[in-house]
């Protein structure tokens, strides 16, 4: 369906399109602020965030919205940038948005939620995480993953709830195959972004009520190359893309993309792929309902040396049964 044209919309609606429709010129006033933090990707999220909260505030006439993901935004984010200035930035970019398309019962209550933004931003906060570079870094890692998954999870709810499940069984892998605390970060975070590329997979497939048939299957298994692709885009997690491209890779070489075979295949993605297959057995599907764990044990070993690596088998079924 395409969207109304303004002129259809109620005047609320017209607001929120307005301020959606300067997003990229708010956020660009924030990182030009910004700059000389070098925090630009962790920053460019926020800011886009704000905008959205300032958008639905104005739909809504709730300005406490506004004020709330302020707050919750300035205890996050400590560590990663100053908040008066990218707040600053951004609001200044709404304030200028909504005096130019609001009426004035709307940008009185904007002016009232913006002082109470300013009052926030100048409250004395705990230092929730470490300023040291490392924490820094990790920090700005996993906002990046958050935004992606968020993105993921407006696409397909269900996919979301299985990448965090994944997530969870790559770490416990990592644990059991004595991983270093560095490789079991790596391979959880590995996890959580391995279906990213299905945000480009039609929703029609992805909730199909049946198995798909071979057309279906060959858009489905573009997700790889595509979630590869997207990874490969971003610096930050550009270390991941070996982990989205190749969970599909099979250890005998019958796998996809790339048809790579045993230590061909990346480690990373040798462990997601038998997480990823024990949880898409017990989890909900469309088309079924889920196995019982010990079923989905069964069939990782009927693949072991064939669909999978035989050691990260052997480590799910120590950590499946609780012998890890």
């Amino acid at each position: 369906m395409s969207a109304l044209p303004l002129s259809g919309r109620t005047p609320a609606e017209r607001l929120a399109a307005t301020v959606n429709g300067r997003a990229p010129a708010i956020v660009k006033s924030a990182l030009d602020r910004l700059a000389a933090h070098d925090r630009t990707v962790a920053a460019k999220i926020v800011a886009a965030r704000l905008v959205e909260r300032c958008a639905a505030s104005a739909a809504a006439g709730d300005w406490s919205v506004l004020t709330s993901f302020v707050e919750s935004a300035c205890d996050r984010y400590a560590a990663i940038f100053t908040p008066d200035a990218l707040f600053g930035a951004a609001l200044e970019g709404v304030a200028s948005t909504l005096r130019e398309s609001a009426d004035r019962a709307t940008w009185l209550g904007f002016q009232r939620a913006r002082r109470d933004v300013e009052a926030a931003l100048t409250r004395p906060r705990a230092a929730a995480r470490s300023s040291s570079p490392a924490h820094e870094a990790i920090d700005e890692i996993d906002v990046v993953l958050d935004d992606l998954l968020t993105q993921l999870h407006q696409s397909d709810a269900l996919t979301a709830e299985h990448s965090r499940a994944v997530a969870s069984w790559c770490g416990r892998l990592a644990k059991r195959l004595g991983s270093s605390k560095d490789a079991i970060v790596h391979l959880t975070r590995a996890g959580l972004i391995h279906d990213i590329g299905k945000v480009t997979t039609p929703a029609e497939i992805l909730g199909a009520p049946r198995r798909l048939d071979d057309d279906e299957m060959s858009v489905m298994r573009r997700h790889a190359e595509a979630g590869a692709y997207i990874v490969h885009e971003v610096p930050l997690i550009r270390h991941l893309t070996p982990a989205v491209r190749s969970h599909h890779e099979r250890f005998d070489g019958t796998g996809y993309p790339d048809r790579l075979r045993f230590e061909g295949i990346p480690q990373v993605a040798r462990v997601v792929a038998v997480a990823d297959a024990f949880n898409a057995m017990i989890g909900r599907r469309p088309y079924r309902p889920p196995l019982a764990p010990s079923v989905a044990l069964e069939r990782l070993i009927e693949g072991r040396g064939a669909q999978f690596d035989p050691e990260v088998v052997d480590a799910m079924i120590d950590v499946v049964t609780l012998r890890a």
